[in-house]
């Protein structure tokens, strides 16, 4: 066992190295308003076309675009492999843009620079330009709603959604976006209101693993076109992007470099767990057993997740990215060999026995605690048995405030797989999202990475400069009196402090 003394000195050291992976600068959503040349016109096979202009009020509205309403078809949603129809979940109309639908006129996302714009907000890693498919009309008029939900997975190469806002008149109805409890709220109807150009249009970019809603419409018609943001399979092969040479310098790659010189700290090497920032689904990167990040695979990852395992890797370290199963209701994880496959996907059943579920996947460990890994988790893992809704006071066990206008809350905490407690746009036979690890191999001090203490005043802060010397003048007693202080070599990790 440690010391007091040399169990708060590791605590302040992953403590500081906490703090700097929350301070980096993530964004999960980005958004923008622009004025095309031309109002934005729907195109039919028929030939039908129409405008999609600001009328004088809500119910002129109503009128305009009754034409339009009745080409619409009531909106769906998905829970797992199953395509339902619940008004008191999805209360919208839509026209699926597959098969040539409909297509759009005066408005290209890449001409108009936001596809470039997403790019440098939310992976400014990623040098390849992303691409916008068109994938639906949605149109949500009085009482129409969305309760929260994320995006159903298409496709490896899928970033995101993109949600553009044409210049319809509507209240209330606004867009809410909400990730690890930060909200972003869009209330396009106020803004489009009140602007001076009647075809001014409003968009809204966002992961596709974040959680959004669509709030209750009272008047009007809320018209949106819904574009799906995928990115090349090959992104990062080039040279290193100047983001990421700016990461570099990150406060983080600065703590995990103390880390390293810091001879006490796992002496005989081990491995610290980031949990990840967002969730993740099957990607062809990713099929096999899994291996250490590249310079190719780990532009995969979103926001935080890139930025601390691009820190890692600039230090020389091996980063890994480990999938994790969550079963909501026996309250058990298990740690994956991999993601799941198609196959392995085809064998689960809506609803599994843990036993069976183990059978049908690459299980590498399984748990009822997170802290019996062999991991020293640096932020702690997500909460088992947390509620997946965007309302806390539900989280905390207080249904009686729960909102009567979120109904899914009973399809989302079934005793299934799926223990993200995520439902999409429609059913999917292909994918689901998983939570993950950032796995960082730590060697011994002394090897590897640990090999040549490289600490340079201009890049360490004040605080870890302090902190290092510290530790020398530490080593020195130590030297001077080993009895007094434990060896590295015996040191091992209190379970309740890796659940931290």
């Amino acid at each position: 066992m440690t010391s007091s003394s040399s169990t708060k000195h590791e605590r302040a050291l992953l403590e500081g190295l906490r703090h700097a992976v929350h301070g980096l600068r993530a964004p999960f959503t980005c958004g923008g308003t622009l004025v095309p040349e031309q109002a934005v016109t729907l195109c039919f096979p028929d030939n039908f076309r129409i405008a999609v202009l600001r009328a004088r009020d809500t119910f002129e509205q109503e009128q305009l675009l009754r034409p339009l309403v009745e080409r619409c078809a009531a909106a769906v949603f998905g829970m797992g492999r199953k395509t339902r129809y619940d008004r008191t979940v999805r209360d919208a109309l839509q026209i699926k843009a597959e098969g040539g639908a409909f297509s759009v006129l005066h408005f290209d996302p890449a001409a108009a620079g936001i596809l470039e714009q997403i790019r440098r907000e939310l992976v400014p890693h990623v040098p390849d330009v992303l691409t916008a498919e068109l994938y639906n009309l949605n149109v949500y008029a009085t009482g129409g709603h969305f309760v929260p939900h994320k995006d159903t997975p298409r496709g490896s190469d899928m970033l995101g959604t993109l949600v553009v806002c044409l210049p319809a008149q509507f209240s209330n109805g606004a867009f809410v976006v909400k990730h690890h409890g930060v909200f972003q709220t869009y209330d396009w109807g106020d803004a489009i209101r009140e602007q001076a150009e009647p075809t001014r249009v409003h968009w809204a970019a966002f992961f596709g693993d974040v959680d959004h809603q669509i709030e209750r419409v009272w008047g009007g018609r809320r018209v949106t076109l819904t574009y799906l943001i995928r990115r090349s399979t090959n992104a990062a092969q080039g040279a290193m992007p100047d983001s990421d040479r700016r990461a570099l310098n990150t406060l983080v790659q600065q703590n995990l470099r103390v880390l390293l010189d810091d001879r006490r700290f796992l002496a005989r090497g081990g491995t610290l767990a980031f949990p990840c920032s967002h969730l993740y689904h099957q990607d062809a990167r990713f099929q096999r057993k899994q291996r250490p990040l590249s310079r190719q695979t780990v532009s995969a990852l979103k926001g935080r997740d890139h930025d601390v395992a691009a820190a890692a890797m600039a230090e020389g370290l091996e980063v890994t990215l480990y999938p994790y199963m969550i079963e909501t209701c026996a309250d058990e994880t298990w740690q994956l060999d991999h993601f799941p496959t198609p196959r392995e996907q085809a064998a689960l059943g809506d609803q599994m026995d843990p036993t069976d579920l183990e059978n049908a996947l690459a299980v590498q460990a399984s748990s009822e605690d997170a802290g019996d890994y062999d991991v020293v988790w640096v932020d702690p893992p997500p909460h088992f048995n947390g509620r997946p809704t965007m309302y806390p006071e539900i989280a905390e066990g207080r249904p009686h405030v729960a909102d009567p206008d979120l109904p899914a809350l009973a399809h989302l905490h079934a005793c299934e797989y799926s223990a993200t407690g995520y439902f999409g746009n429609e059913g999917s036979e292909i994918d689901l999202y998983i939570y993950c690890a950032l796995h960082v191999a730590i060697p011994p001090y002394g090897e590897g990475a640990r090999a040549v203490t490289r600490t340079e005043p201009s890049r360490v802060s004040s605080s870890a400069r302090r902190g290092h010397k510290r530790d020398v003048a530490d080593d020195r007693k130590e030297k001077s009196n080993k009895s007094r202080h434990p060896t590295a070599a015996n040191h091992s990790f209190p379970r309740a402090w890796k659940r931290d």
